[in-house]
């Protein structure tokens, strides 16, 4: 039957590379954060009214796919559609810069609610600042994060910002 294996019962699981390793490691910290971030922004692509933010969110639930596998040791060449970090940012400054142009830096901390899907979109910004912090021990500490996963998200945060101004301006 394929809807589980038991290997996973004594705690420990493997990457793509197929050594076992402790569940409690921060590689698959970093992949469940990843993954939760995901499911959060699949709720906002399910709140969104506006057809080209919901492909935008496609697009980084795509790019969040990738990154995990790339997380999980998979090489970037491996990856589907070339999928590169460097590419990926770029395309997130890109946006950054385009929402940008119409919200104003509010220089001071917001709260969130004003609208479910800015809300959506809040805590899927938070999750990743979260997957962020788990990054930077895990590029510390492993050898399977590189700088252009920081750079990734990083930027992503902004954006998840930018986009929450963007669509909660007044």
């Amino acid at each position: 039957m394929w809807y589980f294996t038991g290997k996973g019962d004594q705690g420990d699981s493997s990457l793509y590379e197929g050594g076992r390793i402790s569940k409690g490691d921060v590689v698959f910290e970093l992949i469940g954060t990843l993954d939760e971030a995901n499911a959060h922004l699949g709720m906002a692509v399910s709140l969104c009214k506006t057809p080209e933010i919901k492909n935008d969110l496609r697009d980084i639930q795509n790019h969040l796919s990738k990154l995990m596998g790339f997380i999980a040791c998979v090489k970037e060449t491996e990856l589907e559609d070339n999928f590169f970090l460097t590419n990926a940012t770029d395309w997130l400054e890109e946006k950054i810069n385009d929402f940008g142009k119409f919200v104003k830096n509010p220089r001071a901390f917001i709260n969130t609610g004003e609208t479910t899907f800015g809300a959506a979109i809040d805590i899927s910004r938070t999750v990743i600042r979260r997957a962020e912090r788990i990054a930077v021990r895990h590029f510390v500490i492993g050898e399977g994060c590189r700088k252009e996963v920081l750079a990734y998200l990083n930027r992503l945060s902004s954006f998840l910002y930018i986009l929450r101004l963007f669509t909660e301006k007044s």
